[in-house]
C-alpha cells in the first residue's frame, strides 16, 4: 500500500473510532448527574483530544518538517468579530493558541517553529496598542521559559531574532532571561520574531560579512548566498512550510530569503486563534504529498550556490 492509500485507511479507522467513542460516550453521560451542557463539553474535549492522537498517528506515516514557520495574522480581527473590549483581549487569544500550535508540533516530532510575532512596522501602529503588545511579549517570554523549565522533560529552547535595539529595556531582559534559562534544551526550538523583517535580517546580514571582509576575517572571491546565508538571524534548518492566517495573501516582509529556498507557503483563511490542529493536518497532507518534488529541487539548487 502506497504511502497517501495508508494514510487516507488509516483517517477513514480514526473517523469510525471517534464515532463509536463518541456513541460510548453519550451512553454514559446518559446516566451521569453533571448539567447536559457540561456532559457535551467533557464528551466533545475527550473525542477532540482523543481524535487528534490519532491524526499525529496518521502524519508520522510519512515524513515529518523540521521547519515550520507561522504568520500568525487575524488576532485584531478576531478581537473585533468575536466583540471582545479590545484589541489586546485578541493578541491575548492569539498567544493562548500559539500555546496549543507548540504542543502540535511537539508531538509530531517537528524540531524548529518560528513565528512572527511582531513586524518592526507595527512600531506604526497606535501608542496604546505598541505599549500592550511590549507588555504582553514581556509576560509572555518569561511564561513560556518557566513553563518549560517546569516541565520535567524540559524540551523546548526560546531564541527571540530581530532587530532588540528598537525594543525596551524590560523586553529585552525578559527575552534575555527566556533565552537563557531555555539554552540547553534542544528537542524543539521556537524562534519569536520580535521585532523583524526580512530586509531589515538580509541588511543586518550584509554588514556582517562587509565587517569580515574589512577585518580580513574573508574573502571577497568566497563570497557567496551560503556566507550571507550562515550570519542571518534565523538559524536553520533550511524552512520546510510557512502558514499565513487570516486569509490575506502576503508576505509582510516575513523570512523572504528561507522562503525562497522552496519553502511550502500556505494561506489559511482562518484567523490565528482559530487556527485549528485540522487546518494543520491538512496543511502537513498537502506538503507530504509534494516532499519529493520539492526535495528533488532543493538538491538541485543546493549543488550549486549561487557566487554574490
Amino acid at each position: 500500500m502506497g504511502l497517501v492509500a495508508q494514510q487516507w485507511y488509516l483517517c477513514a479507522i480514526a473517523t469510525l473510532t471517534v464515532f463509536g467513542y463518541i456513541v460510548i460516550a453519550g451512553t454514559r453521560s446518559s446516566r451521569s448527574t453533571l448539567p447536559l451542557q457540561k456532559q457535551c463539553q467533557l464528551v466533545c474535549g475527550s473525542c477532540l483530544r482523543n481524535f487528534n492522537k490519532l491524526l499525529v498517528r496518521i502524519l508520522k506515516q510519512g515524513p515529518i518538517p523540521q521547519h515550520v514557520a507561522f504568520i500568525m495574522d487575524g488576532n485584531r480581527r478576531f478581537a473585533r468579530k468575536s466583540q471582545m473590549a479590545s484589541v489586546s483581549s485578541g493578541h491575548f487569544a492569539g498567544f493562548q493558541n500559539l500555546s496549543n500550535v507548540l504542543e502540535w508540533c511537539k508531538d509530531l516530532g517537528i524540531g524548529n517553529v518560528s513565528i512572527f510575532a511582531f513586524a518592526i512596522n507595527n512600531f506604526n501602529r497606535s501608542p496604546e496598542e505598541v505599549s500592550s503588545l511590549m507588555e504582553l511579549a514581556e509576560e509572555k517570554l518569561k511564561e513560556l521559559a518557566d513553563r518549560s523549565v517546569a516541565e520535567d522533560n524540559r524540551e523546548l529552547r526560546i531564541r527571540v531574532v530581530g532587530n532588540r535595539d528598537l525594543l525596551p529595556e524590560r523586553v529585552v531582559k525578559s527575552a534575555e532571561y527566556a533565552e537563557r534559562i531555555t539554552k540547553d534544551y534542544s528537542v524543539m526550538t521556537l524562534n519569536v520574531c520580535f521585532p523583524y523583517s526580512a530586509t531589515d535580517e538580509i541588511s543586518s546580514a550584509i554588514r556582517k560579512v562587509v565587517e569580515d571582509v574589512e577585518a580580513g576575517k574573508l574573502s571577497t572571491s568566497d563570497i557567496d548566498e551560503r556566507t550571507l546565508e550562515s550570519r542571518l538571524q534565523i538559524p536553520g534548518p533550511d524552512l520546510d512550510i510557512l502558514v499565513r492566517t487570516s486569509g490575506e495573501i502576503r508576505f509582510s516582509n516575513y523570512m523572504l530569503w528561507q522562503s525562497a529556498k522552496m519553502a511550502y507557503i500556505q494561506f489559511v483563511d482562518v484567523y490565528w486563534p482559530e487556527f485549528s490542529f485540522f487546518h494543520m493536518f491538512k496543511i502537513l497532507i498537502s506538503w507530504q504529498m509534494a516532499s519529493k518534488k520539492i526535495k528533488e529541487k532543493k538538491i538541485q539548487m543546493d549543488s550549486k550556490p549561487t557566487q554574490l
